[in-house]
C-alpha cells in the first residue's frame, strides 16, 4: 500500500514538474503574477503621489493626462485592427501576412509618433508665449513625450499578446514594477515635477525594454493592401472603443463642471485606486482577446469563444471581490494616516474598488471583435458609452457629495455593463452559421495540425 501510495505521489510530482518546465505553460502563470506585482507597485506609487502631490497639483495633471485617452484619434483604428488581424493570421499559419500587416502598423505608428511631437512643441510653445503657470507647461511637456511613447508601447503589446509572447512580456512586467519602485523618490525630493519626470522615466523605459526583445523584428514598410484591411477591421473597433473610452472620462469632465478642479484633484484618490485594481482583469484581457482570435482563426468555431467569455467572467469577479472586500477595509485607515488631505475621497475611492470588479467582469465582450461581430460590438459600445455619460451627471446632482454621487453611479453604470457584455456576446457567438458574416471571413474547415501555441520570433 504505502509502495502504490509513494509511486502515485511520484508520479503525480512528475506531471507537475513537466509541466512547469514547459514555458508556455507557465507564461499564463507567471504573467499574472507579475500583473499583481505591477498593480501593487502602482498601489504604492498611488498612496506616495497623494500624499506627496497636492489635490490641485493631481487636477491639473488628471485633466491634462486625458490627452492620453484623446489622442489615441490620431491612430485611426490601424493598431486595433493588428490586434484583430495578426493572431487570427497567426492562428491560419500565415506568417507572411501577419508580418506585412504588423510592419504596415509599425510605418502608420512612426508618422503618428512625428505629428504628436511636433504638436506637443507647438502647444508648449503657446503655453510659454501667454505665459501660463509652470505646472501646467511642465505637465503639457511630460504628457507629449507619454503619447509618443504610448503609440509605440501599444504596437509592441500587440505583437508580444499576438505570438503568445507572455512569458517575455511577464518580464517587462516584473522590471516596469521595480522600476515604478525605485523612482518614488523622485516625489521626495522633487514632489509635483517629480511625480512627472518619474511618469516619463517609467514609461520610457518600460517602452526601452519591451523594444530590446519584441517578439516580431520587421522593419517599418508600406503596404496598401494590409493598411486598408487593418482599416477595414480597426475602424469599427476603433471608433466604439474610442467613444466608449472618451465616454469613460466622462466622470472627470462632470465633476471638473460643476464641482472643480480641487475636487478632480480629490476624485484622482478614487482614479488611482480603480486604475491599479484594474491591472490584474486588463492583464486576463490582454492574454484572452488574442487566444480568442486565435482561437477562431484556427477553428472559425463562434461557441468556442462563448465558453471562454464565460470562464474569465467567473473568474474574474470570484479572484475579485475578496480583495475588494479586503481593499475597502484597509482605505480609510490607510486615507487617514498617511495622506489626510484626501479623506473627503475616502468613500468615493471604496466604491471604485468594487466598480473595478464590475468593469472586469465585461472582458468577456472582446469575443465580438474576434469575430467581426460589428452589430453587436456597436450596440454593446454605444451602450456602455451611454451610461459612462448619462450616469455622472445623475449622480452628481442626486447625491450630496459629488465624488460618492459620481462614483456610485460608475459603479451601477458597470453592473449594467456586465449583462449588456454577456447578452450581446451570447447573441453573437450563437447566430444561425454564416449569418451575418464579414466578406473577408469564409468557413473553412477545422484545423487539427496546427500547434496551439506559436513559437516566438528569434
Amino acid at each position: 500500500m504505502t509502495v502504490t501510495i509513494n509511486g502515485n505521489y511520484q508520479k503525480l510530482i512528475s506531471s507537475f514538474q513537466s509541466i512547469w518546465r514547459n514555458k508556455e505553460n507557465r507564461a499564463p502563470a507567471f504573467f499574472t503574477a507579475s500583473s499583481v506585482w505591477l498593480s501593487i507597485a502602482q498601489m504604492v506609487s498611488g498612496v506616495v503621489i497623494v500624499h506627496y502631490v497636492s489635490p490641485k497639483e493631481m487636477g491639473i495633471w488628471s485633466s491634462v493626462s486625458l490627452a492620453l485617452v484623446y489622442s489615441l484619434f490620431l491612430l485611426a483604428g490601424v493598431q486595433n485592427g493588428l490586434s484583430r488581424e495578426l493572431p487570427y493570421y497567426l492562428g491560419a499559419n500565415d506568417e507572411v501576412m501577419a508580418k506585412r500587416l504588423a510592419a504596415t502598423t509599425l510605418f502608420y505608428t512612426g508618422v503618428g509618433c512625428i505629428i504628436c511631437l511636433l504638436s506637443g512643441l507647438i502647444t508648449l510653445m503657446i503655453l510659454i508665449w501667454q505665459k501660463r503657470e509652470s505646472n501646467l507647461i511642465y505637465a503639457v511637456a511630460a504628457i507629449s513625450l507619454m503619447v509618443i511613447f504610448q503609440f509605440y508601447q501599444y504596437y509592441l503589446f500587440l505583437t508580444f499578446r499576438s505570438k503568445n509572447s507572455f512569458f517575455q512580456l511577464a518580464w517587462v512586467q516584473t522590471w516596469q514594477a521595480g522600476i515604478m519602485v525605485l523612482t518614488l523618490p523622485l516625489l521626495f525630493l522633487f514632489r509635483y515635477k517629480g511625480m512627472l519626470l518619474r511618469a516619463v522615466i517609467v514609461a520610457g523605459l518600460t517602452l526601452y525594454l519591451m523594444h530590446r526583445i519584441r517578439p516580431i523584428v520587421v522593419r517599418p514598410a508600406w503596404s496598401t493592401d494590409s493598411f486598408f484591411l487593418l482599416l477595414k477591421t480597426g475602424i469599427p473597433i476603433f471608433a466604439t472603443d474610442y467613444i466608449r473610452n472618451v465616454a469613460s472620462t466622462a466622470d472627470k469632465l462632470v465633476i471638473l463642471r460643476f464641482a472643480g478642479v480641487e475636487q478632480v484633484g480629490l476624485y484622482a484618490l478614487a482614479a488611482t485606486a480603480g486604475a491599479a485594481f484594474q491591472v490584474v482583469p486588463q492583464s486576463i484581457a490582454h492574454y484572452i482577446y488574442p487566444r480568442m482570435s486565435h482561437h477562431y482563426g484556427r477553428t472559425n468555431d463562434p461557441r468556442v469563444l462563448w465558453v471562454l467569455a464565460c470562464k474569465v467572467t467567473v473568474v474574474v469577479v470570484i479572484a475579485m471581490i475578496p480583495v475588494a472586500l479586503i481593499g475597502s477595509a484597509v482605505i480609510p485607515w490607510a486615507v487617514k494616516t498617511l495622506f489626510p488631505k484626501y479623506i473627503a475621497g475616502t468613500h468615493a475611492a471604496q466604491i471604485m474598488l468594487f466598480s473595478s470588479v464590475a468593469a472586469g467582469a465585461t472582458i468577456g465582450a472582446n469575443a465580438l471583435s474576434s469575430l467581426k461581430a460589428w452589430s453587436h460590438l456597436v450596440g454593446y459600445q454605444f451602450s456602455g458609452a451611454g451610461l459612462s455619460v448619462i450616469a455622472p451627471l445623475v449622480g452628481i446632482h442626486v447625491f450630496k457629495s459629488p465624488l460618492n454621487g459620481v462614483a456610485y453611479s460608475i459603479l451601477i453604470a458597470n453592473l449594467l455593463n456586465v449583462v449588456l457584455a454577456l447578452g450581446f456576446t451570447y447573441a453573437a457567438t450563437h447566430r444561425r452559421p454564416g449569418a451575418g458574416m464579414p466578406p473577408s471571413i469564409t468557413p473553412k474547415p477545422v484545423c487539427t495540425d496546427i500547434p496551439e501555441d506559436i513559437p516566438v520570433a528569434n
